[in-house]
């Protein structure tokens, strides 16, 4: 079990490509890399973030251009994935959707924590 400070992640977007006959997810060259940094100060702030950045990236990318994506989370200081949803193409619409529960963070199964007070602790 890992525990971190407060602190700052940082959020990619991946795509599906298909490469060498097989499907591999790899950053979205349509956008910055990272996408973006947030401050989060616990738990809750890591499974906003991958909301709203999935909500940011659902509008900015070209419809249709790709079958989904998913919004990676990992910490700005050690690059430990801590959150992640996946959203997809809808048929009728031609928009981004979320697949629903998959959205998670790493506090979901007590992997990630974060506490002000806490000393960064590997095990």
């Amino acid at each position: 079990m890992t525990t971190h400070r407060t602190g700052d992640v940082r959020v990619w977007v991946h795509v599906p490509e298909l490469a060498d006959n097989r499907l591999s997810w790899d950053v979205c060259a349509d956008l910055p890399s990272p996408l973006w940094e947030e401050h989060v100060t616990d738990c809750d702030g890591v499974g906003a973030v991958v909301r709203a950045q999935g909500l940011l990236a659902s509008r900015v990318l070209p419809r249709r251009r790709y079958e989904g994506f998913r919004v990676l989370v990992r910490s700005a200081t050690t690059g430990e994935l801590v959150g992640a949803g996946e959203w997809y193409v809808s048929p009728e619409t031609g928009a981004y959707l979320p697949y629903p529960g998959t959205a998670w963070s790493a506090c979901d199964w007590g992997e990630h924590v974060h506490q002000d007070d806490a000393p960064a602790v590997a095990a």
